[in-house]
Parts: structure tokens; C-alpha cells; sequence
């Protein structure tokens, strides 16, 4: 019984070490495209605006590891530049950075839903 006793509280030390280390780890690593898009941009300009002037040019885009792999996967990184860039002056800010990208997106839908929400009749 003493050692059925002593295996069962070794374990559930050893668990909730795991669950703490996991709990603390949170919130690090490599992030997925999730979370506050300001935030991202800003570190995105924090880390790629060598002449520190606030905003990215194409040139400190195409050095960035989004537009990397963007190459990679056989991408045009300068499409998606100037898709972003929506007053044309060669420069993305940080909300030109943070806003979200409009048109060709990966979803099938065509805008009707299959919700229980309360819906108004289409006007045909």
C-alpha cells in the first residue's frame, strides 16, 4: 500500500510540474498570425525599420522573413507590399500594416450562412 501510495503522489507531482511548465511557456514562441494585429505590426516595424523612421519601405519588407517565405512558396512578397501599401507612397505604417487584408481570402462561402440567428429575408 506504501508503495501504491508513493507512486500515485509521485505522479501527481510530476503532472502538475508538466502543467505548470506549460502554463508558464505561454504567450512565447512562434506566433501563428493570432493576436492583436497593432501589436504585431509594431513589433514587425520594431524589427525590420532599419532607418528607424517609423514605417517600412519596400526594401525593409523584402528583407523580412514573412516576404522570405512568401518567396519561398513561389509568392510575389512586392504584390502583397503594395496591396498593404494604401496610400501609394512607397511606405506601410503601422495601420496600413494592422489593417485587415481585403480581397481573395481562403473561405468558400458566398456571404450566407447556414446560422440560427435571426435573419431578414433577402431583398430580390
Amino acid at each position: 500500500m506504501k508503495k501504491f501510495l508513493t507512486l500515485t503522489l509521485a505522479f501527481a507531482a510530476a503532472l502538475s510540474l508538466g502543467i505548470a511548465e506549460d502554463e508558464k511557456g505561454k504567450g512565447k514562441g512562434k506566433g501563428k498570425g493570432k493576436g492583436d494585429p497593432a501589436k504585431r505590426a509594431e513589433m514587425m516595424i520594431k524589427k525590420l525599420d532599419t532607418d528607424k523612421n517609423g514605417t517600412l519601405s519596400e526594401a525593409e519588407f523584402l528583407a523580412g522573413p514573412q516576404a522570405k517565405k512568401m518567396t519561398e512558396a513561389g509568392k510575389d512578397p512586392k504584390k502583397l507590399f503594395a496591396a498593404r501599401d494604401k496610400d501609394k507612397n512607397g511606405q506601410l505604417s503601422k495601420e496600413e500594416l494592422s489593417a485587415k487584408p481585403k480581397g481573395k481570402g481562403k473561405g468558400k462561402g458566398k456571404g450566407k450562412g447556414k446560422g440560427k440567428g435571426d435573419a431578414k429575408p433577402d431583398a430580390a
